[in-house]
């Protein structure tokens, strides 16, 4: 990985040298700053980050995920989700809106890991990550929605780990998401793992650990520090550059989907429209599944499945992002975020 980085540092410097644009090979310093992330006002403006007060910090398992093909994990036991699939890689994201009146420069993006078990899985310290940013449009000729999936008010979700509430189905219909740019080249650096087995005791959370709360820092350098225009809608995705073993970190977010109420936009602080985004193994949704507690032994159907779960190349500009995934949707989260702006 530190090879890696530093051939992206050795071409980013030639091509500027050069006059070239260094489009590919964007850079990207990660950082971890602990427990303790002293935000500055003035580095922020609201619509353009979310704060969640530690006592609230989720302790579930929304998690970004790289799982290398031989680590797969089988959901083999039966629930009201279906079962006989693989679980898929994901990317997670966030809409924003840049405020009115002038345009911002992006400085850095820091991210918080949540309370769950999987908020530092053990292989992903060392590992290459990315962001890559989209601008959010109303496709043509449509309205931006939210389909209940056919469950309003009062009904069961027809998937989700809260079927007692309807907006668990959610999804959201004529967003669409243009590439911008990907800054590449960062390197988690080594970090406390959450995923000690004594975490759990009968059924119960053991307390918090190390990996947990820990507020991690991607700093854009040269070109990556997009100027956002004024007025217009935005979105960063973050995800692993490579799959490998356990390749995984949980996000603290906060969520309004546990709420037996009709579909209603989440808005930021300036009262603009906003929500979660993920893409998920090869994007196909709901995932094949065969009802079987264990993997198939006909090689072209495990291949099929394997392939549904796994990022196909290149999917950090081409897989385009949703809300709609399975069995969760991410119509009404927000993850807690911090973009940074060049003062």
């Amino acid at each position: 990985m530190r090879l890696n980085y530093l051939a992206s540092l050795l071409i980013v410097i030639v091509a500027s040298l050069l006059e070239i644009p260094a489009y590919s090979q964007s850079q990207l310093i990660i950082s971890d700053l602990g427990k303790n992330y002293a935000w500055k006002e003035q580095k922020l403006k609201p619509g353009l980050y979310f704060h969640i007060p530690t006592e609230l910090v989720n302790h579930g398992n929304t998690s970004i995920r790289n799982e290398a093909e031989a680590s797969l994990v089988w959901k083999g036991s039966p629930d009201s989700n279906g079962f006989g699939y693989f679980q898929r890689n994901r990317d997670m994201g966030q809409v924003f809106n840049v405020p009115e009146g002038e345009n911002v420069q992006l400085d850095a993006l820091v991210l918080r890991t949540s309370k769950g078990e999987n908020a530092m899985m053990a292989g992903a310290p060392n590992a290459e990550m990315y962001v890559v940013f989209f601008e959010v449009k109303t496709k043509k000729g449509q309205e931006l929605r939210i389909n209940e999936n056919g469950t309003s008010k009062g009904d069961l979700a027809t998937h989700g780990f809260d079927h007692q509430f309807n907006r668990c189905d959610d999804f959201i219909e004529g967003d669409e998401y243009v590439f911008l740019h990907r800054a590449s080249g960062g390197v988690l650096p080594e970090m406390p793992v959450t995923t000690h087995p004594e975490y759990k005791r009968e059924g119960k959370l053991s307390g918090e650990q190390d990996g947990h709360l820990r507020y991690i820092r991607f700093d854009f350098q040269g070109n990556s520090e997009l100027v956002l225009e004024a007025g217009k809608r935005y979105a960063f995705m973050v995800g692993f550059a490579e799959p490998g073993k356990d390749r995984g970190i949980a996000w603290s977010i906060s969520t309004e989907v546990h709420q037996k109420e009709k579909a209603e936009f989440v808005r930021d602080e300036n009262g603009l429209v906003k929500w979660g985004i993920r893409r998920e193994g090869d994007g196909s949704v709901p995932p094949t599944m065969i009802q079987n507690s264990q993997p198939p032994t006909d090689q072209k159907q495990y291949r099929k499945l394997v392939s549904e779960s796994l990022f196909p190349s290149n999917h950090f500009e081409t897989l385009k992002p949703t809300t709609d995934g399975y069995p969760d949707v991410d119509t009404y989260r927000t993850m807690e975020f911090y973009l940074e702006l060049k003062k």
